[in-house]
């Protein structure tokens, strides 16, 4: 009897261990639950840019599925405005499946920068950040609009003729993918345009996003921007020509919809917001878009009487056939040249005459 009643006990104990073990499963379960369990990497994207914009230089959270490749390679799902993650040290394995990870993390200059000029926040041991900080100053004293659409083409076409294409090297060679490149040094690739942008932007009072994604070319960075409570697509270096053009831009991606730039460019589009207006599109807010071929002719040929150089948009290009000779056989001029950006229902026409 003895024996059996100790036997009894052994069970009971290892039933009350199991109780014990599931409801410590609940409770930590619990516990992942409230500390915000990620299991994508776009979720722990958005995770980090949250941090980020807190200027946090450290954070831990519970991640789901994600494998060693997607916490080695996260910085390619920022937009790395405000920062990117500069190491992350696994402190904890749940199970083969979820895991608890400190990232940490390095604030961009253009924290500093937005933290002085839109809270007044004083940048300390930071030369880089206070240079950079008062270049924006002045780059916002010099924009007059009055609307948040004017303020993007004024800081499109600002970025546009003040920078050119390309890289630099020795101590300078990373400015190139900065904000700090374009608007300092007027030298960047895509990256640094469109931080610049973005910096401007946010610092103004509009809200904006740095999209990343990819083209025929490789990977690329724009800008996605909000104007009325409304989306729009804003690449100012598929605006700025190779080779650099100084004071001339164009505006083909300038304001325009996810139709209009998925014919070139790609990207996740759970990422970001969807852009399906034309709205505040450039050409459409200048009166410089066309759907019918007597309308351009006639507006080109009243503009050519003050300028040599014309930019418009056309509407369903492929039905029209745009036939610039009128220009010389109408209009006077001695000769009439003509580039062509995209096609079909939107086409952008730059024309210039001597």
């Amino acid at each position: 009897m003895k024996k059996k009643g100790s036997t009894v006990w052994i069970l009971l104990g290892i039933v009350v261990l199991i109780l014990l073990g599931i409801a410590g499963e609940r409770i930590f379960a619990v516990q992942i639950h409230r500390g915000n369990l990620i299991s994508s990497t776009e979720e722990l994207g958005l995770k980090i840019t949250e941090e980020l914009t807190k200027g946090k230089d450290s954070f831990s959270t519970y991640v789901n599925g994600l494998t060693e490749e997607d916490l080695v390679t996260i910085n390619r799902n920022l937009d790395g405005f405000f920062g990117h993650v500069s190491t992350y040290t696994i402190l904890r394995e749940v199970n083969p499946e979820v895991k608890l990870v400190l990232f940490n993390l390095e604030v961009s200059n253009n924290y500093y920068v937005y933290q002085k000029i839109v809270n007044g926040k004083q940048i300390e041991n930071n030369m880089d950040a206070v240079i950079l900080a008062e270049k924006v100053r002045q780059v916002m004293e010099e924009c007059h609009a009055d609307s948040d659409y004017e303020k993007v083409v004024f800081y499109h076409d600002y970025i546009v003729t003040h920078t050119k294409y390309g890289f630099l090297t020795g101590e300078d060679e990373l400015l190139p993918y900065t904000a700090a490149g374009a608007l300092l040094r007027g030298t960047a690739v895509c990256n640094g345009y469109a931080e610049a942008m973005e910096l401007l932007l946010l610092c103004s009072g509009v809200d904006a996003y740095m999209a990343v994604g990819t083209t025929d070319e490789g990977n690329h960075a724009w800008n996605i921007v909000n104007i009325d409570d409304k989306w729009y697509h804003v690449d100012t270096t598929w605006d700025d020509p190779v080779p650099d053009m100084g004071k001339e831009s164009i505006h083909v991606y300038l304001n325009v919809s996810d139709s209009v730039m998925e014919k070139t460019h790609t990207w996740n589009r759970d990422a970001y917001p969807e852009c399906n207006d034309l709205e505040y599109n450039y050409y459409e807010q200048e009166e410089k878009a066309f759907d019918s071929f007597n309308d351009f002719k006639a507006y080109i040929l009243e503009e050519m009487k003050s300028s040599s150089r014309m930019e418009v948009m056309v509407t369903d290009s492929a039905a029209m056939q745009y036939d610039c000779g009128f220009v010389v056989q109408s209009g006077g001029a001695k000769s009439v040249s003509w580039q062509s950006y995209e096609d079909g229902d939107y086409m952008v026409m730059v024309i210039m005459t001597e």
